[in-house]
């Protein structure tokens, strides 16, 4: 799952508030059947907010509930994370953080969720390699 998608749960004046908490109360009441983050994807989540808001304290305490608090698989930077990231950074057009989102769901065997705002993957999303993508907006 990518940041703009937890960004848009945490905030709830963001345009997709109402996407991502229906996908959160999915994997909090376990409808879901599987959900992860990447260690880069809390960060990044934290960093958005805290520019967002200007509140560093909500930052810290939405990326301590990323990890704590609901139903989400974060990934560690293990060695095998580490070299596909690089290696799909390589090959694919977007952000090294939106490869990360990418490399959580290729080595979870999942898909990688991501929202439409984020033109550049709606426009390259079929000829991203690592993980299928999906968008928030599109999930039911």
């Amino acid at each position: 799952m990518d940041s703009s998608v937890l960004v848009g749960y945490f905030i709830d004046s963001d345009s997709i508030h109402a996407h991502a908490v229906r996908l959160i109360d999915k994997i909090l009441d376990g409808t879901a059947s599987y959900a992860c983050v990447s260690k880069i994807t809390v960060a990044e989540t934290g960093y958005v907010l805290e520019r967002k808001t200007k509140d560093e304290t909500f930052a810290y305490t939405s990326m301590h509930a990323l990890t704590n608090d609901l139903r989400l698989d974060v990934l560690d930077l293990t060695w095998e994370f580490t070299i596909t990231l690089s290696h799909l950074k390589a090959i694919n057009p977007v952000s090294f953080c939106d490869n990360a989102t990418i490399t959580a769901a290729r080595l979870t065997n999942s898909s990688a969720v991501f929202t439409k705002e984020k033109e550049i993957l709606a426009r390259e999303k079929g000829r991203l390699q690592g993980a299928s993508i999906l968008f928030l907006e599109e999930l039911a």
